[in-house]
């Protein structure tokens, strides 16, 4: 065996068996390829393990049980919908989830005809060492039983980038000190459940034959049929027995699942494998980012920008993007404002081919949009705050957030706006995002009231996206995005380009002429004369003792969540002065409990867009520390992944000082005292753009993939446009760039 050193930037391990500490390991070593997902758990399935595995989109429903109902003193639970007569009548599938499947490379070791098993061998070591820059998980185990025979195993899995529907193991056992026969073959451990002990499939067709196992899952409730073949092969020598595992997941019939399967087997492992590594690989360069900070730093960063990849779905366009991707049980796999307004900023810059899928995702719902607005005494179209791939209002019953959290719909609408303008694809307005803005546009148009008192459009009766704060009037960040989309809706009617779009709704020039003056006239909070602003009406009046604070005795608290007005300054940071934008990071810093995992990234993004590099890295590295030291304890509910894409938009945006807009990129770079380089890649027009900021220089390359120019200004500057497949380099220094 030869001694490798391990780059702790690109490698995770830890060695550890204890059972408490198992859900946490789950979650951090757990792989996807946004089709396929399964958590890090050991391949023999001890009792207290916690396998799971789960296949995109296949939603079962069940039991309110699967959920846990919040103490009635929760401040996001709505008080008549937790009487006993309510919970009673929420039936037994109340909800969706994705059901946990069985577990599809597990394995089953003998020595000396004596099954291996955590609880009765005696553990010498243990060790998983997740490859990140690879997407590849190894485990190291070394055991004794109780004849003293000690045995050694070696694992390998992945899965795979380059077929969605493939997962491989390789797993070597090895005698230590003994020369017992021993055993090795794969399985599919069935004794797996959701939450609570409740399954969520059953059986179906089986199949137990030629060195294959295959089996049909069919989902509670809905009835998907998900099949899971899977082919060994198992090779002997003298001092060791090896397996490959080849299994196939995915809605297709078993027969072809396991002739997939029988055909992987043939290709082998290594190419497997080396297929995998190569696709990894490509949406990684796609998406660089270097910087020399800290090893912990950069550690956490890259595991953050690992998940990112490994939870974009090949069918998003159909799943959306789940807040913890596949990774774990937290949130039910459902999807909501994490995607619009936090992770799609990242994959329009770094993958922009693959960003118009989420586009599709929430237009293939309007209609289902259209009905939630109704439900709510509504008009147009309202997107739900957490759904599926059906499109309905899948949160929580019992909460109030379903007509509360309202900015979603602008969140979903503002995506639209965004694509056309980096990427120049216009088609994507004409065919779906026109109509989309005009119904979201309706939908605030509906829930705003006149003040005639002020002479004023307001809205009430709403939630902030800090969640201390559910029950809130004129919240600075929802008005803002409300304003937002209703102006823009009125100005794209204008637009002939939209006749078509216009038509379909059946909008009239005098309703967006109304949306034109509602957005005029609608009230938003500004800065007071110290600078600060408001989150939300009555919010200074709130008392500034935050001691005892928590989610069931906070509303009463200027404590908050996550910091509204910060979040506000990311679509409409033109709006607000550099000292302004200070002022409130500081005043809000100070409030701030990072209830949310978006909390501390946000904090951070905030911080590097003006200026305060030293406190945006502290909030920075605490992000990225976020899921491998289980900052908020709850790592075990799946992977934070919404919040490596704003970690991204701190470091690229924020210390890169990257601006995309429909003119071109401009950059003002931040770099923080402490880092001496900072490289990254985006795409604008779907060009690849290779930036390189050091103390004394700026250096862009463009790609040369396409024809397209990129116009590329430095700060204030004049444009200039570099041509595909050439470099400009300027020089750099700390002081010759600044943004206002």
């Amino acid at each position: 065996m030869s001694i490798e050193a391990r780059d702790p930037r690109q490698r995770y391990w830890v060695q550890t068996t204890k059972k408490e500490l198992e859900g946490k390991l789950g979650s951090t070593f757990s792989l996807s390829n946004g089709l396929l997902g399964i958590r890090g758990a050991h391949e023999e399935c001890p009792s207290w393990g916690r396998p799971e595995f789960y296949v995109a989109g296949t939603y079962a429903a069940g039991p309110a049980s699967l959920l846990g109902v919040h103490d009635p003193d929760h401040i996001l639970t709505h008080p008549q919908r937790m009487t006993p007569e309510a919970l009673a009548s929420l039936g037994d599938q109340a909800i969706q989830v994705l059901p946990n499947l069985p577990f599809p490379i597990a394995l089953q070791i003998e020595v000396a005809d004596v099954r291996f098993d955590f609880d009765s061998h005696r553990i010498l070591s243990a060790e998983r060492l997740l490859e990140i820059d690879e997407a590849r998980l190894r485990r190291t185990l070394v055991f004794r039983d109780a004849a003293g025979r000690r045995t050694r195993v070696d694992s390998q899995r992945f899965v795979s980038m380059a077929d969605p529907n493939l997962i491989c193991l390789r797993a070597t056992v090895r005698r230590l000190n003994h020369e017992a026969p021993i055993s090795l073959r794969g399985k599919l451990h069935e004794a797996v459940t959701n939450t609570n002990g409740v399954q969520l499939w059953t059986a179906g067709e089986r199949i137990a034959a030629n060195g294959q196992l295959g089996l049909e899952c069919i989902t509670r409730g809905t009835g998907l049929r998900i099949a899971i073949a899977q082919t060994a092969r198992v090779v002997d020598n003298a001092q060791e027995l090896s397996i490959e595992l080849y299994t196939i997941a995915g809605q297709m019939p078993l027969a072809e699942a396991c002739k997939r399967a029988k055909a992987a087997c043939q290709r082998g492992f290594d190419a497997c494998s080396s297929d995998h590594v190569a696709a990894y690989q490509l949406q990684t360069r796609a998406a660089r980012v270097e910087f020399d900070a800290n090893a912990s730093t950069v550690q956490g960063f890259n595991f953050g920008q690992m998940h990112l990849h490994m939870a974009f779905s090949p069918i998003a366009e159909k799943t959306g993007l789940p807040i913890k991707g596949l990774t774990g049980h937290g949130y039910r796999f459902l999807t909501f404002w994490d995607m619009d307004f936090h992770m799609f900023p990242y994959y329009l810059m770094t993958r922009p081919w693959q960003a118009r899928k989420l586009l599709e995702y929430r237009y293939s719902q309007l209609p289902q949009y259209r009905e939630n607005a109704v439900r709510w005494g509504a008009k147009g179209a309202q997107v739900p705050w957490e759904t599926s791939t059906r499109g309905e209002e899948e949160t929580a019953p019992w909460l109030c957030l379903q007509e509360r959290e309202i900015h979603i719909s602008a969140d979903a609408a503002y995506m639209f706006a965004r694509y056309a303008e980096i990427t120049g694809d216009r088609g994507v307005m004409r065919e779906m995002g026109a109509e989309f803005i005009f119904e979201t546009a309706r939908f605030y148009a509906s829930r705003l009231r006149w003040n005639a008192e002020k002479s004023r459009y307001e809205l009430p009766d709403i939630g902030c996206p800090d969640q201390y704060h559910t029950f809130a009037d004129n919240n600075v960040f929802i008005s803002l995005m409300a304003q937002w989309n209703l102006a823009y809706a009125a100005e794209c009617a204008a637009q002939v380009d939209y006749a078509n779009a216009r038509a379909r709704v059946g909008l009239e020039t005098t309703e967006a002429e109304t949306w034109r003056e509602m957005a005029q006239k609608l009230f938003i909070h500004e800065p007071g004369a110290d600078g600060i602003i408001e989150q939300c009406d009555g919010f200074f009046a709130l008392d500034a003792d935050l001691g005892g604070i928590c989610e069931t005795y906070c509303s009463h608290s200027q404590a908050v969540k996550q910091p509204d007005v910060l979040a506000a300054f990311i679509p409409f940071e033109s709006r607000y002065p550099r000292e302004i934008r200070r002022a409130n990071w500081h005043y809000y810093n100070a409030r701030t409990l990072h209830g949310s995992s978006l909390s501390l990234p946000g904090m951070a993004y905030a911080a590097a867009r003006c200026g305060l590099n030293d406190e945006a890295l502290y909030n920075l590295h605490a992000s990225c520390r976020m899921d491998l030291d289980d900052v908020n304890l709850d790592t075990e509910r799946g992977v934070h992944v919404s919040g490596g894409a704003v970690e991204w938009g701190t470091i690229v945006h924020g210390f890169g000082g990257l601006d995309a807009s429909g003119e071109g990129l401009t950059l003002a770079p931040n770099l923080p005292r402490q880092w001496n380089r900072l490289a990254f890649t985006v795409h604008w027009h779907f060009q690849r753009v290779d930036i390189e900021i050091t103390r004394d220089a700026i250096k862009v390359t463009v790609g040369d993939e396409l024809p397209c120019p990129v116009p590329l200004r430095l700060a204030s500057g004049d444009w200039q446009k570099i041509l595909p497949g050439t470099t400009m380099k300027t020089p750099f220094g700390a002081s010759s760039l600044s943004r206002g």
